[in-house]
């Protein structure tokens, strides 16, 4: 029997209209299995969470191991379970009892006593008893028609290492998934395997690469299976039969809006946790909560910043033509026009530019969240993988959202592995490239990636459709914008800046290529002198000629040149440069870059 065959809400003839639908991942596991081609399948992804099954009309949402057992293999003659620690188990005392009355005449045959002592726990002593069985389902089909196994934890069976690497035990493992996965009467005969991982990543490659293994990911929920969740009822047991809005700002539609990126676990303790300690559910409470299980469910590799009011792009100086474009985008997103949203912004720019600051500004003029990735990278093997796919499965599930990267060239890096990592760069960059380059999520996610080195960034990256835009910054260039920097700064720093100043900064420092952390620096400093001399925000002339007259810029000159170049020769638009760049010949330019890049290196 295939899961085809069992009671579904399709509309099928003969479907039970007490069941839910199959839909996402479920249905693509039983089309998969019903093409009878697969016998051996990995599912992974967000297996610690809740799935939902209907018994006449009676909705619950249950573990992963009931909810395989209960709608997809209700009917099957033998569910057995399998983990390290636990050893085999069934799925039902009927199960167990025909599986011990089968295992009775295999210690007759065999001369074993496994009747008494219960199946071996170790995987590699269990492996021929479970051959066995499943020839015995051959020689009579009608009894035992429908076997699935089901491994919790396989990665402790077949992690992902290096075959010189691995474990005697661990090869035997990979060679009876692998036989198992190849054997043909498997699939005839309706047996079937099904390895349950959180990271396909963390276990071996050839097994994930081997034709005969499907493999299929679970997501985050969608917005629908948030709202069916908290409609269920199990809130109103929580609530002890108060009504909704006794207790939330929200009704259940509204909360599955607010709750996108938290799976149904963790909106069941959020929820249950407020609700016993009578705190009212409020936005604000939704917000701090929801960042805080998100970064908790990619365990720190994830970090919010929520937009802030009244900060927009006039906080931010100089960078006229960055602003404009970011004004373009933060409309386009307001008003809904997501359809021709770019998938990615590249911001390149020497250090100390403002990079960050713009951005958050931009994304606080859009009124959209921030979640900015942090490193993910790990020196034990598997981990890398397993924390991006955490990333990116919660970045898929949250928009719309803005995705911040940093040191962008680092944290994607390249297709190309240096030949140290075991292939891990160049997995990394492509499951990176994947996802952004797909269009179906565009207005969804709004990836802005920042860098002082553009030119190593992987130019798949830099291509139409993933960072296609590229819009760099530059220190300012000119009287005017010096003046615009400091005036700014001055204003949030509640430094008043005289007449007398504002000459002082015109003649001796408009020139200069200041970035605003260079201002910021010499204003703090200016300030720091007034508060010694107790008088506090009196910053004078005398203060700032101090500031100015005693600051070094400890950066290497050439290496802030070589940066500003690569992000001159990134740009995707003449409008975004500075007047000197804009008519430059590129030609000249490359050869600035090669020769200043020499000279750094």
């Amino acid at each position: 029997m295939n899961i085809a065959d069992e009671p579904t809400s399709t509309g099928e003839p003969g479907g039970n209209t007490s069941r839910l639908p199959l839909t996402g991942w479920a249905l693509e596991l039983a089309r998969r299995w019903n093409g009878a081609t697969y016998s051996l399948f990995v599912l992974h992804g967000n297996i610690f969470d809740l799935f939902p099954v209907q018994d006449n009309g009676n909705l619950s949402f249950v573990p992963l191991k009931s909810f395989l057992a209960r709608r997809l293999f209700p009917s099957r003659s033998c569910l057995l379970f399998y983990d390290i620690s636990a050893g085999l188990t069934f799925g039902s005392n009927e199960m167990q009892r025909r599986f011990f009355e089968w295992l009775e005449i295999y210690d007759r045959v065999e001369n074993t006593n496994f009747r008494e002592t219960g199946p071996p726990r170790e995987f590699l002593k269990l492996v021929p008893l479970l051959r066995r069985f499943f020839l015995r389902v051959a020689e009579e089909k009608e009894r035992w028609q429908g076997i699935t196994l089901i491994v919790d934890f396989p990665e402790k069976l077949v992690p992902a290492s290096e075959e010189s690497q691995a474990s005697g035990e661990e090869r035997m493992n990979l060679v009876t998934f692998l036989k198992w996965a190849a054997a043909p009467e498997m699939a005839s005969l309706d047996i079937g395997i099904i390895l349950v991982a959180e990271s396909a990543a963390e276990l071996n490659a050839r097994l994930l690469q081997n034709p005969h293994v499907a493999q299929v990911r679970i997501e985050l929920p969608t917005q629908e299976e948030r709202r069916r969740f908290l409609e269920s009822g199990w809130l109103d047991q929580v609530a002890g039969g108060k009504l909704p809005e006794d207790w939330s700002e929200f009704t259940p539609a509204e909360l599955a809006v607010r709750t996108a990126g938290l799976n149904l676990l963790r909106i069941r303790h959020f929820l249950s946790e407020a609700i016993r300690n009578h705190t009212r559910v409020t936005q604000e409470l939704v917000s701090a909560s929801k960042k805080r299980l998100i970064e908790e469910f990619c365990q720190g590799l994830v970090r919010f910043k929520d937009p802030k009011p009244g900060v927009t792009l006039d906080r931010v100086a100089t960078h006229t033509a960055a602003k404009k474009k970011l004004r373009e985008l933060a409309w386009l997103i307001r008003n809904g026009k997501t359809e021709v949203l770019e998938r990615g912004v590249l911001v390149p720019g020497r250090v100390g530019v403002g990079k960050s600051y713009l951005i958050d500004c931009f994304a606080s003029e859009c009124g959209l969240p921030v979640m900015e990735i942090g490193e993910f990278r790990s020196k034990w093997v598997g981990d890398t993988e397993r924390q991006q796919m955490l990333v990116l499965m919660t970045v898929r599930a949250l928009g719309p959202v803005i995705v911040v990267v940093d040191e962008a060239d680092a944290v994607f890096g390249s297709r190309d592995s240096d030949g140290g990592d075991s292939g891990i760069s160049g997995r990394v960059f492509a499951a990176f490239a994947a996802h952004i380059g797909d269009a179906t999520l565009r207005g969804r996610e709004v990836w802005m990636a920042m860098t002082s080195r553009p030119d190593l960034l992987a130019i798949d990256m830099k291509r139409q459709g993933r960072f296609g835009l590229c819009v760099p910054l530059f220190p300012a260039q000119g009287p005017d914008e010096i003046l615009e920097l400091f005036t700014t700064i001055a204003g949030v720093r509640k430094i008043v800046l005289t007449p007398d100043m504002i000459g002082f900064i015109r003649e001796k420092l408009g020139t200069l290529p200041l970035t605003g952390s260079d201002v910021e620096s010499i204003l703090m400093r200016a300030k720091e002198r007034a508060v010694l001399a107790s008088r506090d925000n009196d910053v004078q002339r005398a203060d700032l000629d101090e500031a100015v007259g005693s600051f070094i810029d400890p950066l290497d000159p050439n290496t802030l040149a070589m940066q500003e170049l690569a992000a001159v020769l990134a740009c995707s638009d003449r409008r975004y440069l500075p007047e000197k760049y804009r008519d430059a010949e590129r030609a000249v330019l490359l050869g600035t870059f090669a020769t200043l890049k020499a000279r750094r290196y």
